[in-house]
């Protein structure tokens, strides 16, 4: 690992300790200015710091490794280790409609309207996601848009890919899903589901819709 790889570890640390001393800052002195100082330390910059982080290593959708050289991918996941750790700070967000879906949009995922996330998500990369309009998310669902393997050839590697729930669509509790994963519109995926790489899921047409096409493509006839 690079010297920027190892540095790039002690963000975590970094961000849970300028959390703490504003909150005790606020203890001390409470204020408006402080109650921003500590929303910012919780939300604005890890946020602040990926977009500088992105700027300079962008994070790109492919195999990389981990070992060899400095990964985007790591540093990524090292400035959103805070939330991963605490994710009650993001809990808290979704208590309120529609705000939790403008977070993962701040963070550079494509998320549509009326989307519908349970308190027990839990989200590994947060711009890396792509959810369409009306879509619900069951409890305890976990997305990560990557996947870790080992190589004789490059030590450690790890596989990104955009996950993407089309609109309309439902993904049952306790589900995981992997890189790569498709949910084609208006499908639902069954609860305790496990979903590997790039992975589809299709809508499934019942037998009275089907019913319904048969007899539309008759009468067109």
């Amino acid at each position: 690992m690079t010297l920027t790889g190892k540095l790039i570890t002690f963000f975590p640390a970094l961000n849970v300790t300028l959390v703490i001393a504003s909150f005790i800052a606020f203890i001390v002195e409470p204020s408006l200015y402080y109650a921003l100082i500590v929303l910012f330390s919780i939300y604005g910059f890890p946020l602040m710091s990926f977009h500088i982080h992105q700027y300079l290593c962008p994070l790109k959708e492919d195999t990389s490794s981990i070992v060899k050289g400095y990964s985007a991918w790591y540093g990524t996941h090292m400035i959103q280790n805070m939330h991963i750790t605490f994710p009650a700070f993001e809990r808290l967000l979704r208590i309120v409609p529609g705000v939790f879906s403008l977070w993962l949009r701040l963070w550079g995922s494509k998320v549509g309207k009326s989307v519908h996330w349970t308190t027990q998500l839990e989200i590994a990369d947060r711009s890396l996601i792509e959810v369409g309009d009306n879509c619900v998310f069951g409890y305890n669902v976990k997305l990560s848009s990557h996947v870790i393997k080992p190589s004789s050839e490059h030590g450690m590697v790890v596989y990104v890919k955009r996950i993407c729930v089309r609109k309309n669509s439902l993904v049952g509790a306790v589900t995981q899903m992997a890189p790569g994963v498709i949910v084609e519109e208006g499908a639902l995926v069954p609860a305790l589901s496990n979903l590997y790489p790039d992975t589809t899921i299709e809508r499934k047409v019942s037998k009275k819709e089907n019913k319904q096409t048969n007899s539309a493509s008759t009468e067109t006839v």
